[in-house]
């Protein structure tokens, strides 16, 4: 039998590499004509946000109504533009690192670990997907750190060159970072190969995360993402001893909840630097749009610090099984976030000019939507076509279960200040909290 060199099989074998993958992956590779359109629909998406971003933000840092306590100055202006610059730098990595840039559903996934075919040509085009979005998302905040910028050195006047050079910088170093995450994560600078040899326990988890990501951006559905911060938070714990109570039981619990707060110190630490960013945001952009963003600030430290208040509201058998009144135990529940919610609260409106007892009004609104957001998810429900898309109304009222609360008390808190009414203010904003306290839940 004659032999027949490899080198007059290689095109077969290229060919039929290329058919099984196109029928096991059941889809066809796309045709320039359609790579050039997706890419032209995403520039165009990037375009449009750039431009939105400059007309809403630009005007309000660059002319801003100063009716704040505190007004920035060229050197606060310069701080902020560094401070956010940083931030940013730390977002974009946590980001890239988060998401992969190399990743994979859980079927095509499946289907990877039991073929020999190429990674690294089957997942190419989901790192570039990753790198346009982290593209278009540092070229955004370096907008925003091109305005504040623009306010520190003087250049209000002509803001269009420190707008653009930030927005440029912000590109490319997501363009540096990206290599650098796959290094990281499969071992090589460049696509083909980091997808060729990223480990599959690695390919999975990436996979997970961009799916929860796009599913709560796209169809307003959370559930995804709060199974992944809570499988993290609990690998991240460990295990603890239990610790002895004192006294009776609501001592005992308080205490316990102490301690277990104690051990969520980095995240509370991390809401609070949110709370931090809503006050630069309230100074950069007017009083009503700090006090809007201060509360949804308060509203995470107060669900960071509401663990023990979480778990007693949606479990129904733990609140049958305790030999204690279920609002007296979520009432000393509440005590630590409660303090919690106050500091966030002082830290992100103590400089926009309320009134002192603003804090105390937006922590107890954040605590009534923090025990609202533990209500059973809605149903589905009808949907609604909207220019997205179809959405569902259940979807959209699982996204404002909490909210809700916390907007309206800090309404109440801004009325409450423009009317020099603040017993009345606070009187409201307790009610808000105790009828979520009293309210029953079974």
């Amino acid at each position: 039998m004659s032999e027949v060199s490899g080198d007059s099989l290689v095109g077969d074998r290229q060919a039929a590499r290329e058919v099984v993958r196109a029928r096991r992956r059941a889809t066809h590779a796309p045709s320039p004509l359609q790579v050039l359109q997706d890419w032209y629909v995403g520039l165009f998406i990037a375009a449009t946000l750039l431009t939105m971003l400059f007309a809403a933000t630009g005007p309000a840092i660059l002319r801003p109504d100063c009716d704040t306590a505190v007004c920035l100055g060229a050197g606060g202006h310069d701080v902020v533009a560094l401070a956010a610059a940083a931030l940013g730098l730390h977002a974009a990595v946590l980001g890239l690192r988060a998401v992969g840039p190399v990743s994979a559903d859980p079927g095509q996934a499946s289907w990877l670990l039991s073929t020999p075919a190429d990674r690294g040509l089957l997942l190419r085009g989901r790192v570039l997907r990753v790198l346009l979005v982290a593209a278009v998302a540092g070229a955004s905040w370096g907008v925003l750190v091109g305005f504040a910028l623009a306010s520190g050195s003087g250049l209000v006047a002509a803001p269009v060159v420190s707008v653009v050079a930030c927005a440029v910088i912000g590109l490319l170093v997501c363009l540096l970072l990206t290599p650098i995450t796959l290094r990281r994560q499969g071992g090589s600078f460049g696509v083909a190969q980091a997808a060729r040899t990223v480990p599959d326990d690695e390919l999975a988890r990436a996979g997970q995360v961009v799916q929860a990501v796009t599913a709560t951006t796209l169809m307003l559905d959370t559930v995804a993402l709060e199974v992944l911060a809570a499988r993290r938070r609990l690998a991240r714990r460990g295990r603890y001893a239990s610790r002895s109570g004192a006294g009776g039981a609501l001592p005992s619990i308080l205490r316990h909840e102490v301690h277990a707060l104690a051990r969520r110190s980095r995240q509370v630490a991390t809401t609070l630097l949110v709370c931090a960013a809503a006050l630069v945001v309230g100074l950069l952009l007017g009083r009503l749009a700090g006090a809007v963003l201060a509360a949804l600030a308060v509203f995470a430290v107060a669900r960071t610090g509401a663990g023990g208040l979480s778990t007693w509201l949606t479990t129904p058998g733990l609140r049958r099984a305790l030999p204690a009144h279920p609002a007296a135990v979520a009432a000393v529940l509440a005590v630590p976030p409660f303090v919690m919610a106050v500091l966030g609260a002082t830290l992100a409106v103590g400089a926009l000019g309320l009134s002192w007892w603003a804090p105390f009004g937006f922590a107890l609104a954040a605590m009534a939507g923090a025990m609202r957001a533990c209500d059973p998810p809605p149903e589905l429900g009808p949907a609604l076509a909207t220019p997205g898309g179809a959405v569902h109304i259940g979807l959209v009222r699982r996204l404002v279960l909490g909210p809700d609360l916390v907007l309206v008390g800090a309404a109440v808190v801004l009325i409450g200040d423009v009317l020099a009414q603040g017993p009345l203010a606070l009187l409201a904003c307790a009610g808000l909290a105790a009828w979520q306290v009293v309210r029953p839940r079974d």
